[in-house]
């Protein structure tokens, strides 16, 4: 990877606003070396060895090979970080077979029923996550194909066709998988479910979608001497909040990376989004979106900078007018609109990663759950835990037993 956290801030940071960080920011470094429990994801090869990884691929080629469509049923964490690895590292247009489906993230009556009639003559197996094996939304859906898949399917081959992921040893997942013998794996559970990308939680929905979980943790596993590239840019946004810029526009150039900016906006406004403090994320499809909201950041309220995920290498073709490849044209686009916001004073960070593949798109999530974290201890709030999330789950739950 390579940071550009200068070109296009020139003169929006001083050295008093450095100063006033750089000791913090140091002190906070040191608990990524000193073993915090809730920081685990930093090591993940203490929870997640080489047999837990060949037993996720083996039973991803079972799944597979059985399978004309695979449900991954999920919200939140426990599924945005699949979304955003399978969409980055998918072709745009390839005929799966099995066809990957999410589902779990709403409760739309009218897109199940549709999606039960899809499935009506293929072979389904499902990937169900949940860290708490409780999740409202999961287990809704969950409990509605469960009863479909019993009805199409023998017991022994629902058997066959499900798999547990949950943290939980007394939630109603586990409940399920014990009662019934599904197949289970482990989400350790200090880890919250937004920093689960390098646990089975994520692993095995992408061992589901043929991506290279080997690959993928190496990545993660070398993105960690980003460390201090991590800290400038969480300390960079701290500065930015205190000038005013409560907005951060994730911008890319790609919309494969379209998910993977969602999970990053879950990951940074649940982390810091709290005791009224922190940024809000929101998400810049360029160059689309600079024929709408493009006009708002050159000359609307301030509030905003912007993060900016540039690929290094793409696959390409020649643009004879131009004499250009249309990717080194998408790059001068992305420096010429760089340049016109820093001078509607819209800085930019800028974080390139040299192709998107599974080692270095594990390599940019480890940047980002590092920064993330450290981000939140700079405006002294808890990274790990979502308490605002937990009231509305309560809120929900009091309604429905009210029913």
């Amino acid at each position: 990877m390579e940071f550009d956290f200068n070109t296009y801030v020139k003169k929006m940071v001083s050295k008093e606003d450095i100063d006033q960080y750089s000791k913090e920011l140091e002190n906070i470094k040191k608990k990524f070396s000193q073993g915090y429990p809730e920081l685990c994801w930093y090591d993940m090869g203490k929870y997640v060895d080489n047999q837990e990884l060949k037993r996720m691929i083996q039973q991803a080629d079972d799944l597979k090979r059985i399978s004309d469509v695979i449900l991954i049923i999920g919200i939140g964490g426990s599924s945005m970080g699949a979304q955003a690895t399978i969409q980055a590292l998918s072709p745009y247009f390839r005929r799966r077979r099995p066809e990957i489906i999410f589902v779990g993230n709403d409760l739309s009556s009218e897109y199940l029923i549709d999606l039960q009639n899809y499935l009506r003559e293929k072979d389904v197996s499902i990937h169900v996550v949940s860290k708490s094996g409780n999740t409202m939304e999961v287990i809704t859906v969950f409990e509605l194909f469960q009863s479909w898949m019993y009805k199409k399917y023998s017991t022994e081959e629902v058997k066959r066709r499900i798999v547990v992921t949950t943290s939980s040893y007394d939630g109603k997942l586990m409940y399920y998988a014990t009662k019934y013998g599904y197949e289970k794996f482990h989400i350790p559970n200090v880890i919250s479910g937004r920093y689960s990308l390098f646990t089975p939680a994520t692993l095995f929905s992408m061992a589901l979608a043929d991506i290279d979980i080997i690959s993928f943790l190496r990545g993660a596993k070398e993105g960690r001497i980003y460390l201090n590239q991590a800290g400038i840019y969480a300390m960079l946004r701290r500065i930015f909040f205190d000038h005013g810029k409560v907005i951060e526009g994730f911008a890319i150039y790609e919309p494969k990376l379209s998910k993977m900016v969602e999970w990053t906006k879950q990951l940074f406004a649940e982390s810091e989004g709290k005791n009224e403090k922190g940024i809000l994320p929101v998400k810049l499809i360029y160059t689309r979106d600079l024929h709408s909201l493009g006009q708002f950041i050159q000359e609307g309220n301030p509030i905003l900078f912007e993060s900016t995920i540039s690929i290094m290498k793409t696959r390409t073709f020649q643009v004879e007018k131009y004499q250009e490849t249309l990717s080194n044209i998408n790059h001068i686009i992305e420096k010429s609109v760089c340049q016109a916001h820093l001078d509607a004073k819209c800085p930019t960070l800028l974080m390139k990663i040299e192709e998107l593949d599974a080692y270095h798109l594990g390599e940019l999530a480890m940047f980002f759950m590092m920064s993330a974290a450290m981000s939140s201890y700079l405006f002294h709030v808890n990274p790990f835990d979502q308490p605002g999330v937990t009231k509305y789950k309560e809120i929900v739950g009091k309604n429905l037993r009210s029913i």
